[in-house]
């Protein structure tokens, strides 16, 4: 798979995730304002990419 492959695939995780995460802080009654969700969607997308990386890689070796 490709660079842009591996971005797509961590963007629609980290969306995906970042959803089911502050549904679940909403429900048990966290606060959860704006930057706290765009936050964690950036940094899980960023870490999520560089591990679809690194293990593409470590793979293709």
């Amino acid at each position: 798979m490709n660079l842009s492959g591996l971005f797509i695939r961590a963007v629609k995780s980290g969306c995906i995730c970042s959803i089911f995460y502050h549904a679940l802080m909403m429900l048990t009654g966290r606060p959860v304002t704006i930057p706290q969700v765009v936050v964690f969607t950036v940094v899980f997308i960023a870490l999520y990419f560089l591990w679809l990386v690194l293990v593409s890689y470590k793979g293709r070796r």
